[in-house]
């Protein structure tokens, strides 16, 4: 087990920074997708050439995800983090000044490590953290990132696509802003090897495997709901509405959790809001309930991700390395999950999206029911 002088501690002021990074990691990660069509122009490319922004800030991001599990061995949580900032707020910078779509995309290659980094980092940071609320406090932070994922295509709206300069110029500024409160972060993160090697392997697979279910259901219900609402009469502008709806109500959801007494177990918080997510997502096949079902859907899986990962800190407390490895199976079950719920629904139609929705929720749930058969030491 780690020293308890060893163990990390956040201050107020670098949670108000950590909370600051999510939100602009929020912004970054949706402008991509409204300024499609502007880049394209810009850069004299097809949209189809401008789509691979996506690809790169991905690769970026997993590639920063990787680096970031050894690197957090071997350095202070402060000096981790203080690296991530600046790596994303130099990204932002070559983006801003990029004369080139190669330049463009290093700059995006660069936004994308600092984001892979900063998402395991952060998130490891808090769950390993000092305190008896890190499960709101987690949650909480994450609700920011949802909000700024939000608020990124309304600035691209507003001012993003004439002044594409400003906007990731402004980023950057508020990266080096965060400098001095990311100061506040002290101590290293715990990695203390773990007895009955081969019982945690098993646990640590049930969670990587419900976090891989749990992001292909997210990104599932994001990217099929606004033509399935469509399907079943709604206007594209409705629909987009709705959908919009969804994402607030991810945000709002990890807001909330700030409500739930501290007693409340993670697998309790878990287990319910995916029983819930299952459930309304069936509702979702009648066309007059299908909108408000997906919002309560939104607001039913909001806190799993965050929960999940203090879950499973407060069950292997002596190793972040457990932890990290939600990371890489998140974003393998971002790429993987809804290629796969695609490929059903393109066989059995779109009416059968909620239906598809549910299995995955469903088998989300069994993953961490079983996990939910270990208990930790303090239990």
């Amino acid at each position: 087990m780690i020293a308890a002088g060893d163990r990390v501690r956040l201050t107020r002021a670098s949670l108000v920074a950590i909370a600051a990074i999510f939100f602009l990691m929020g912004t970054l990660a949706s402008a991509y997708g409204p300024l499609l069509e502007h880049l394209a122009r810009r850069f004299d490319v097809s949209l189809v050439v401008a789509g691979g922004v996506l690809s790169v800030h991905f690769f970026g991001a997993l590639l920063g995800v990787i680096v970031s599990m050894r690197l957090l061995q071997q350095v202070s949580s402060r000096t981790f983090v203080l690296g991530a900032v600046a790596c994303l707020g130099l990204g932002c910078a070559g983006v801003a000044v990029a004369p080139s779509w190669p330049a463009f995309l290093g700059g995006v290659l660069v936004i994308g490590f600092g984001f892979g980094a900063l998402d395991i980092g952060c998130n490891q940071l808090v769950a390993h953290s000092e305190g008896t609320r890190r499960t709101a406090v987690l949650n909480a932070l994450n609700g920011a990132f949802a909000v700024g994922a939000v608020a990124g295509p309304i600035l691209v709206t507003t001012a993003g696509r004439t002044h594409l300069g400003l906007l990731y110029g402004g980023a950057a500024l508020v990266a080096l802003a965060l400098v001095p409160l990311v100061a506040g972060i002290s101590g290293r993160l715990p990695f203390t090897p773990q007895p009955k090697a081969e019982k945690s392997f098993a646990l640590l697979a049930i969670f990587m495997v419900g976090f891989a279910l749990y992001v292909g259901v997210e990104t599932g219900i994001g990217g099929w709901m606004p033509s399935h609402l469509e399907s079943v009469g709604l206007q594209s502008l409705a629909a987009a509405a709705f959908t919009s709806g969804f994402w607030l109500a991810l945000a709002l959801g990890r807001l909330l959790i700030a409500l739930v007494p501290a007693h409340v177990p993670e697998r309790a918080i878990v287990i319910y809001g995916l029983s819930i997510a299952a459930i309304v997502l069936l509702v979702a096949l009648l066309p007059g309930a299908a909108p408000f079902a997906y919002i309560a859907a939104g607001l039913a899986i909001a806190p799993i991700f965050p929960t999940g990962i203090v879950w499973l800190a407060k069950l292997r407390p002596g190793d972040a390395r457990a932890t990290a490895w939600l990371f890489p199976a998140s974003m393998v079950g971002g790429a993987v999950i809804p290629g796969g719920i695609g490929a059903v629904i393109a066989r059995f139609g779109i009416g059968s999206a909620p239906a598809v929705l549910a299995i995955v929720a469903l088998a989300c749930l069994t993953a961490f029911a079983l996990a939910a058969q270990t208990r930790s030491p303090a239990q």
